[in-house]
């Protein structure tokens, strides 16, 4: 199956063995993307790394950037206004829910609900345009820069974040609830389909709402708290279940979590400056610095080793996808073949950070 869209999300390619139409093994292929993200970061700037990361998780573009501005600003001991802080925030909060959203309606699609799809694609649209009229870019903003973010947000940005955010609740809280959670073809295909286990998390290192759909609450804006998550509240979304259905509905939860963070955060977010001016070319000390974000799917960290250039020595990235995949080589067997995509799906697959 695959490495092509309509077989499995992006360039991931399953060789399954089959009997009848039950799956008795499957093997996964990665690397078919070639993209060397980590070596090209010893050739680059530190500042001009940015547009690579954007393409690491694509969908995740913003989560990417604040990451990669972290460990730099971590490194190099530059400290962002308190504005830039929550701007951050509600900014990776924003890109939580375009990812998850565009996650609802292709896992709608992947069910054969071609509407879910549309819906999920709709809701989406409001906050990318709205993304796009502040950095000027969609899927690749490039807003996020050393010592805090390019330009500040439009006077009423507030204003139209709330309307758009109010829009999207009300459409989670009738219109999907009826097309998915309503819905028992839906429920036959996602239930029991695709368990993961707690004990198949903790010896794969599975993170993010893969894990929490398997009963492990852990979360790294409550447990190791960074940009303004501590002076923020919300709720961990989890489930018991870990298969399809559990998977799906930690992702719904966590779209309603992240309405309620940002707006905290709007109502807490301080006057003043969005940067703290820093040299184009940064000279790093020699040191090891380690700095990683709860981002859509999960844990992602950067492991960033200086020599006292303006370039880096190494770069290691750990990406979630990746550990995400190792599990579908034991969740696919015994499953039918039917199911397979739909348990592909389950996992959101970024493939861009996989082949990095």
């Amino acid at each position: 199956m695959g490495p092509v869209h309509p077989s499995t999300h992006g360039v991931l390619k399953v060789v399954v063995d089959i009997e009848g139409d039950t799956i008795k093994k499957a093997v996964t292929e990665i690397g078919f993307l070639h993209r060397g993200k980590e070596k090209l970061a010893e050739i680059r700037y530190f500042s001009n790394y940015y547009p690579i990361v954007d393409k690491l998780d694509y969908l995740s573009a913003l989560s990417m950037e604040t990451l990669y501005a972290s460990l730099i600003e971590k490194a190099a001991d530059i400290k962002i206004p308190e504005r830039a802080v929550y701007l951050r925030t509600i900014f990776v909060e924003i890109q939580r829910i375009m990812s998850h959203l565009l996650f609802i309606g292709a896992f709608g699609q992947d069910v054969g609900n071609i509407t879910g799809l549309i819906w999920g694609l709709r809701e989406r649209e409001l906050l990318m345009t709205l993304v796009e009229e502040v950095s000027g870019g969609r899927l690749a903003p490039m807003y996020m820069t050393n010592g805090g973010m390019f330009y500040d947000v439009p006077k009423d940005f507030g204003d139209k974040l709330v309307d758009i955010l109010d829009k999207i609740e009300k459409k989670l809280e009738k219109d999907y609830v009826a097309m998915f959670q309503n819905n028992e073809l839906f429920k036959i295909r996602t239930k029991g389909v695709g368990v993961i286990d707690s004990q198949t998390v903790k010896r794969l290192g599975i993170t993010g709402p893969n894990m929490r759909a398997s009963g492990i609450t852990r979360d790294l804006r409550k447990d190791q708290p960074y940009l303004a998550y501590d002076k923020l509240e919300f709720d961990i979304a989890s489930e018991k279940e870990g298969d399809s259905y559990a998977r799906f509905m930690v992702r719904v939860e966590e779209v309603f979590q992240s309405i309620k963070i940002i707006k905290q955060a709007l109502r807490l977010l301080p006057d003043g400056p969005v940067v703290t001016k820093t040299p184009w070319l940064l000279k790093i000390p020699p040191k090891y610095t380690f700095v990683r974000h709860e981002t859509p799917r999960g844990e992602m960290s950067f492991y960033l080793v200086t020599d006292g250039s303006e370039k880096a020595y190494r770069l290691k990235i750990r990406s979630p996808t990746f550990f995400s995949i190792r599990a579908l080589e034991e969740v696919l067997v015994g499953s039918k073949v039917a199911d397979a995509v739909v348990i592909i799906a389950s996992i959101d697959p970024v493939m861009g950070e996989v082949d990095r």
